[in-house]
């Protein structure tokens, strides 16, 4: 995964290059989970794992398809959602 802002990968090419943060949370609340992704694909298979969803199930297809997931709280969240960013500094995305 190119993870960034986490000193994994960071994009240093244009700024407002698009990015994907990849949140997951109890609703009402901040999220508990942000990561940002150079590509939605790479945020969705992060959320993936990190709940270990099924590959081909409801709620990955889901987030695929708009970005959004309802967990129900079986997995310790809530909510996943995906939401596509443009701004010029990826680090204000990050958690620490």
């Amino acid at each position: 995964m190119a993870g960034i802002g986490n000193g994994i990968k960071m994009i240093t090419d244009e700024a407002n290059k698009p990015h994907f943060i990849a949140m997951s949370g109890s609703y009402g609340c901040l999220p508990d989970n942000v990561t940002v992704f150079e590509r939605k694909s790479e945020a969705v298979n992060h959320i993936i794992n990190t709940f270990e969803l099924a590959l081909y199930g409801r709620k990955a297809d889901n987030l695929r398809e708009v970005g959004y997931a309802d967990l129900g709280g079986d997995y310790g969240a809530d909510y996943a959602e995906i939401v596509r960013c443009t701004c010029d500094n990826v680090e204000i995305h990050n958690q620490d």
